[in-house]
């Protein structure tokens, strides 16, 4: 009878983790921990942490992939997604830095805005009203929730180098939608961390910031990074950009800001008003109308 109860909560649960919409909340809730680590590692250069995240999360997916180390050989789109991906972490690191968590979270997530923008100018995608509005709704919460911030005398310069990183961030779904198409999961993972390591390992030399500067207890937290938010989170964005809209994939962190701040309030005592609410509500009700009506 217990044998039987296992295997029943490991058949029902491998059907209830293939839901793609399922995968999705994991991946939000997963990659919404890596703002909380930013503010544990305060001495650290942005840049440091975010090639550490990158580099392990590489060795992690070669790790799970070997069979097809020496039978795939990555390309140009690869290693140009790679790139961005360092200069995406690398922007809002450094933005968590220097503006709050919400502030940080939401900005570097509006990546769908310009995922939708370049489908319908360079793909010939159909306009949709509905994920328009959507995104449209998903925006004013973000622009309600950071109007009320007074963060610091940096906020304007965070909040900046946040948007960028959105940019970068819609750059790489992009791409990744492409080759996904044809490449595994890992194989495409692996080698994309690991261009994304070595961009931001050239950011660093340009910078001349050592990524060595650590202490032993900061490694743990690099492990944690590219353990949950990265081969967690966003290897489940990857996995299902191949058969979802990059638009959709995109606009699922855009519930990240929530979940942050209200973990930024715990953990950090950063305040969580109503408007924090309020804009939290409204960004995650035109996230749900975009996957509902994103095709």
């Amino acid at each position: 009878m217990l044998s039987f109860t296992i295997r029943f909560i490991f058949i029902y649960m491998g059907l209830f983790l293939k839901n793609k919409y399922v995968l999705l909340f994991i991946a939000l809730l997963s990659v919404s921990s890596s703002a909380w680590v930013v503010r544990f590692l305060p001495e650290l250069s942005a840049t440091t942490i975010a090639f550490w995240r990158m580099f392990l999360a590489s060795i992690m997916a070669f790790v799970i992939s070997y069979k097809t180390i020496f039978t795939f050989v990555p390309n140009k789109k690869i290693l140009l997604a790679g790139v961005f991906l360092g200069f995406h972490f690398a922007l809002f690191f450094r933005g968590v830095q220097l503006t709050s968590i919400a502030e940080a979270a939401l900005l570097g997530t509006i990546a769908p805005v310009f995922t939708e923008i370049y489908s319908i100018l360079f793909q010939k995608k159909r306009f949709s009203p509905k994920v328009f509005f959507g995104l449209l709704l998903a925006l004013l919460g973000a622009y309600i929730l950071i109007s009320q911030s007074s963060f610091s005398d940096t906020s304007t310069v965070g909040n900046l180098l946040a948007v960028l990183c959105s940019v970068a961030m819609a750059v790489v779904l992009l791409v990744g939608k492409n080759v996904r198409k044809s490449v595994g999961l890992f194989e495409y993972s692996r080698w994309l961390f690991l261009y994304a390591a070595f961009c931001l390992f050239l950011i660093s030399i340009y910078q001349e910031v050592s990524v060595f500067a650590f202490s032993k207890p900061d490694f743990g937290w690099f492990v944690f990074l590219a353990a949950v938010p990265t081969m967690v989170g966003h290897n489940i964005f990857y996995y299902l950009v191949k058969t979802l809209s990059a638009t959709t994939v995109a606009a699922v962190p855009l519930g990240e800001p929530v979940i942050s701040s209200v973990g930024a309030f715990f953990l950090f005592g950063e305040p969580v008003g109503f408007f924090v609410y309020l804009g939290g509500f409204i960004t995650l009700s035109g996230v749900y109308i975009i996957i509902k009506n994103d095709r």
